[in-house]
């Protein structure tokens, strides 16, 4: 578990067995006189943080990687140090070159994840999470960690993809409809929605965001748009789901037929579909009786 004092995770200490191994092919060489004036700086440092003193420790931690930039806990114990001053993106540079240096130490991911959170950037902060739950699947720290940072997530409009790479103009609009959706402002919801069939560039995505603004319509109970919405989504790519919602409409427009026939290319697509096979029966036994 990772230690925190005053909500700012604690530093590295140097202790021999916490202390990652220095990767065999470094990108810089250094001599033994370096690496002395670099731990004597790093020392220097931690006195400063401990005391809660992070722009002297800033520039301690700063010393000991002009000295040695090849160890990874200099630029641990600088991140946490401008975390303490809130220098957020200064903290997560430092992190990243933590990743670089020792991709497979958890502590890494851990000071990525918590600069990220501190940015209200939580989508990206929950990936550098499981990076870090990777190195190390039993710590219930981070575990913690990722947990908080997907619930932030669902109310946050994401910007890049899981690798990421920035999403485009359309995405972003869907993102924002999402939001939207799950704080159940439906018609700002269906105006993103339109914005994100707009910005389109192909005919599949265009059918997801059709889909999705029937949704909205269905929550508003505009039977006639969701049906519209859905013909629009079904008619360039027809998926379960789609039908599904467009069978739902028709059958509170009493359009039974046309809601049965969906039902049955439901069945279709996925014979296990349960509200399928119900929605047969429940329909044919009411056509029957007309």
């Amino acid at each position: 578990t990772v230690g925190q004092c005053s909500g700012v995770v604690l530093l590295e200490r140097g202790e021999r067995e916490n202390k990652p191994h220095t990767p065999l092919h470094c990108p810089t060489v250094t001599n033994m006189s370096n690496k002395k004036k670099a731990e004597e700086a790093k020392a220097q440092g931690n006195k400063f943080f401990v005391a809660k003193q992070y722009k002297q420790a800033i520039e301690w931690y700063t010393k000991a990687i002009q000295a040695d930039n090849t160890d990874a806990t200099f630029y641990s114990n600088r991140c946490a140090a401008y975390m303490g001053e809130n220098r957020f993106e200064e903290a997560l540079a430092d992190s990243e070159a933590c990743v670089r240096l020792m991709p497979n130490w958890v502590k890494s991911y851990y000071r990525k994840g918590a600069a990220l959170v501190a940015l209200n950037r939580h989508d990206e902060a929950a990936r550098a999470f499981r990076k870090g739950l990777e190195c190390e699947p039993n710590n219930d720290d981070l575990k913690e960690k990722l947990a908080e940072a997907e619930r932030q997530a669902r109310y946050q409009v994401k910007r890049t993809d899981e690798h990421g790479n920035a999403l485009s103009r359309a995405q972003i609009e869907k993102e924002e409809g999402n939001v939207h959706f799950r704080e159940s402002r439906y018609e700002k919801a269906i105006e993103k929605y339109t914005r994100a069939i707009d910005f389109a560039t192909t005919e599949e995505e265009k059918s997801v965001y059709y889909s999705n603004r029937a949704t909205c319509y269905a929550q508003l109970q505009d039977h006639s748009q969701v049906v519209a919405d859905c013909s629009s989504s079904i008619t360039i790519k027809p998926t379960a789901k789609a039908l599904i919602r467009r069978a739902l409409a028709y059958e509170n427009l009493e359009k039974y037929k046309l809601a049965l026939t969906d039902m049955r290319q439901v069945q279709e697509i996925d014979p296990s579909a349960r509200v399928a096979s119900e929605s047969i029966a429940r329909l044919t036994r009411m056509i029957n009786h007309m």
